[in-house]
């Protein structure tokens, strides 16, 4: 079985019958459901010949027309005949070739649990870490950055075939970086089609966090990271180098100051390394294959480390799949990764594992992978066997991908909320949606399929990429099955479909790339569309009427300020809608025409809002920029989980949350990851509400008790800008559904009442190291939470802060947590970057704090 969207055509297909439901009688219906069950036959079968191929594409062309008609015209009633003419065709074109013959799937697969995951499985530590550290390679790599104690800056470069664990080993050492007492740090992959553009403003981004890039010009971002760095102790990874030529121009950027400032670059391609590394080989790092025991010893536990019962018959079958991988760690990890889906799907179908199952499994395996070739093709053909052994859920999720650049950045959120957007995703309920679209993520995350890029201090993923091997390999899958147009601003010959579902317009840095005018009447049944390059170079949007789904990645060059959006007003099946830009973005005065729009993501400045976002009802994750203004947001949240998102790193936002109106008492899940002055009293009213994440600027005792009346409540994250004037204390009885806290603050004055918080199984606190501070008793009852099974430190560094008041304040927090009952088993204590403080009047007051502790 290759690699197939049917999926897609299987949830328009789906949609498609619920809208059709009330209109069709039993015969149509019959017909229709016949039909469907046929392409889910259809899409199991292991190379299928080429009248079932055409069948299945036939098919699912259908089901967007029907799908794209009953949305879009108001005549569809009478159209219908004709399009149950079509279905009745496809049905006995069926029959006439026989395809009920067709064989289904047999071989090994990636099997996916629908129901709801017991677990992020995907945020599993990645087991070759531990074997690069036993093996001396983290050693090794570390002493070549510092043995020389050198204080000018200096480059080393790793290099090593595809799959080896370069990129693995730069991260472990990445992780050590804020340790060693770096200023700012920045990790960034490149493109075998560099866009120096897009490279260089996400380094200014990392290393300048609070400020964001406004330059566009190449030549201004390298002058912008150049005076920024200057003064400053470095950290930079630039991943996946591919040509000198991306180095000769990111270099430029670096300042050779004497700070002590350290560069590790990855490549595959030895000339690379030594043109980073100044031509100085003693600081190329060659990485080797995994020895025989150690591969081994890593297909073990990437098998077994989900909680499969181990079977010995693995030993007898796995040293020939072990030979064939020969030594590469990405590709053990990944064929691993797959035996563990057949183990745990296995244990569901109760299948015993016999002798010859595991001799299936194992040739299963070996047909597909090469033997006695290079190093490359094995890796290319490990993932391809991954990638053709999922799920056809699965398979169709991961092609998506495509819409994006090779090694371009994604979001694990955003994915979520776009496959719900395409309906890929089955689930048992409509409200389990997002939740079943993480475990398929975290399951592509598991096989190596989409890799982690950066993992911060408390093990959170941030930042993920597709595989560039997968990638090439999706691609090319989308162009022959029309899945996915790509327009690609280097390509010199374009081949499009009679009807674009789906394009991905990747302009990059191109001044004048254009969809040429050939294709401008085939856009019209376009579902989703990802543009990412010059604002010059952005197609009107009235040409797309429509649209699901809708991301704009968007640059604008001086002397433009804004980005007019008004023409998405005119797209009213919209259900997603995501723009990055460096300008001010300008909505639609109105846009309560949009009533299927689901998610509305402004990651830049918005002029306005308009006021009739309110009545937007299917609305569930709003997140807009910093230095927007909001009208009253409260009574746009529809009767849901709602997730209100702000970005985080915009300064400036204000929100403007009036009291005096609350939301419904049925939403379950608020998120107001902005900085807002102080909790709203609303928030005390709903009584449904499970999952609370806000960050405020201060925090009185009133508010707390705001908090503890919340009977659902079983996830808090509270994050205080200032200083407490006053000890929080949660009193017995309070939030007793509470299952994880969260609290981060510049300075802990924390008490907990015995019978406070019963339930609570996870504790996570952060705090600041400040200069010459004395802690005393800065947590109070901790020894009342005694059903806490874990209790994680993440403690920051205050400006002027040194490495003994950092030790002061984790010695301080240990005494602290020592009261607890299972104290230290559970216990955790990670360095972070600084918990953000603001400073306000109550902290020129000496000793206010002592004086609220003695209270207690």
């Amino acid at each position: 079985m290759e690699l197939s969207p049917v999926s897609a055509s299987l949830g328009a297909m789906g949609s498609l019958t619920r809208k059709l439901d009330a209109h069709l009688d039993a015969v149509h219906k019959d017909e229709i459901g016949k039909l469907t069950t046929r392409l889910l036959k259809l899409s199991g079968a292991r190379d299928p010949p080429i009248t079932a191929t055409y069948w299945m594409k036939e098919v699912g062309e259908l089901s967007y027309d029907m799908d794209n008609c009953v949305d879009a015209e108001a005549d569809w009633i009478q159209k219908l005949p004709a399009f149950m003419a079509r279905v009745r065709e496809a049905n006995r074109r069926y029959d006439r070739y026989m395809l009920e013959s067709v064989p289904g799937r047999k071989d090994i697969s990636a099997a996916v649990d629908h129901r709801l995951p017991a677990a992020d499985v995907g945020r599993k530590p990645d087991p070759a870490v531990g074997l690069h550290a036993k093996g001396g390679a983290v050693d090794r790599l570390r002493q070549l950055l510092t043995d020389d104690g050198k204080k000018e800056l200096k480059v080393v470069s790793i290099v090593g075939v595809g799959g080896i664990g370069k990129t693995t080993l730069a991260k472990q050492l990445w992780r050590e970086g804020k340790l060693q007492g770096f200023d700012c740090r920045a990790f960034v992959r490149t493109a075998k089609k560099p866009d120096m553009r897009r490279t260089l403003r996400s380094i200014l981004a990392q290393v300048r966090p609070h400020q964001p890039p406004v330059a566009n010009e190449v030549h201004d971002l390298i002058h912008d990271i150049s005076e920024h760095l200057k003064n400053r102790r470095y950290f930079l990874i630039v991943d996946d180098l591919s040509d000198t030529s991306v180095w000769d121009v990111a270099s430029r950027a670096f300042p050779e100051a004497n700070h002590g400032s350290r560069i590790i670059t990855t490549t595959e391609i030895e000339d690379v390394a030594l043109a980073c590394c100044g031509y100085q080989s003693r600081y190329i790092f060659k990485m080797e294959p995994l020895c025989v025991s150690y591969s081994k010893e890593l297909f073990s536990s990437a098998v077994f480390c989900s909680g499969e019962k181990y079977c010995s018959q693995l030993d007898e079958v796995s040293d020939e799949i072990i030979r064939r991988c020969a030594g590469l760690p990405h590709s053990i990890i990944s064929i691993a990764s797959a035996l563990a889906s057949q183990l745990k799907a296995d244990a569901v179908e109760n299948r015993e594992q016999t002798g010859d199952r595991w001799k299936y499994i194992q040739t299963s395996v070996l047909d597909n992978l090469p033997a006695n070739t290079t190093s490359n093709e094995i890796l290319k053909q490990v993932l391809n066997f991954c990638c053709n052994s999922l799920p056809i859920c699965l398979q169709t999720c991961l092609l998506y991908l495509s819409l994006y650049p090779e090694n371009y950045i994604i979001f694990k959120e955003d994915i979520m909320k776009q496959w719900a957007a395409e309906d890929f995703i089955r689930a048992p309920t409509q409200k389990d949606i997002l939740e079943v679209a993480g475990s398929y993520f975290d399951k592509l995350v598991n096989m190596g399929l989409i890799q982690h890029i950066d993992v911060d201090y408390s093990d959170k993923v941030f930042y993920y990429a597709v595989h560039p091997i997968v990638h090439g390999l999706i691609t090319s899958k989308c162009t022959e099955a029309n899945f996915i147009t790509l327009i690609d601003y280097s390509q010199r010959k374009m081949q499009f479909s009679d009807k674009v579902r789906r394009l991905s317009l990747q302009f990059g840095s191109a001044t004048y790339a254009t969809i040429p005018a050939s294709t401008s009447t085939r856009l019209s049944q376009v579902r989703s569309l990802a543009f990412i390059g010059l604002m010059s170079c952005l197609p009107s949007l009235l040409e797309f009427k429509l649209l699901r789904v809708l991301i704009l990645h968007v640059w604008g060059d001086p002397p433009r300020s804004s980005f007019q959006l008004e023409g998405v007003s005119e797209v009213p099946l919209l259900r997603y809608l995501q723009v990055t830009c460096n300008l001010t973005v300008q909505l639609p005065y109105q846009m309560q025409g949009l009533q299927h729009l689901e998610t509305l993501e402004i990651n830049a400045r918005v002029a306005a809002v308009p006021f009739d976002i309110v009545h937007l009802g299917s609305l569930l994750h709003l997140r807009l920029g910093g230095g927007t203004e909001l009208p009253d947001m409260t009574a746009c949240i529809p009767q849901k989980n709602v997730t209100l998102d702000p970005p985080s790193a915009s300064a400036g936002m204000a929100i403007l949350l009036d009291n005096s109106c609350s939301p419904p008492d049925s939403v379950k899940t608020i998120e107001l990851l902005q900085p807002i002055q102080k909790l709203p009293k609303w928030i005390g009213q709903l009584t449904k509400l499970c999952i609370l994440k806000i960050v405020v600027r201060e925090l009185l005792r009133d508010d707390i008790s705001t908090l503890q009346g919340l009977p659902a409540l079983t996830i808090l994250s509270l994050h205080v800008r200032r200083r407490p004037t006053e000890i929080i204390l949660f009193q017995r009885g309070s939030v007793a559904a509470l299952k994880y806290f969260e609290f981060r603050c510049g300075v802990l004055h924390l008490a907990f009442e015995e019978g406070a918080m019963r339930n609570l199984q996870r504790l996570t606190l952060g705090f600041n190291a400040h200069r010459g501070e004395e802690y005393g008793h800065f947590i109070h009852g901790i020894e009342h939470l005694s059903n806490v099974q874990e209790i994680k430190g993440i403690i920051g560094a205050a400006t002027g802060a040194e490495d003994n008041d950092w030790r002061a304040a984790e010695s301080a927090f240990k005494d602290a947590i020592r009261k607890h009952p299972s104290y230290p088993s559970n216990v955790s204590v990670k360095a972070s970057g600084m918990v953000d403080e603001e400073y306000g009047p109550p902290e020129k007051q000496p000793g206010i704090q002592n004086k609220s502790l003695n209270k207690i």
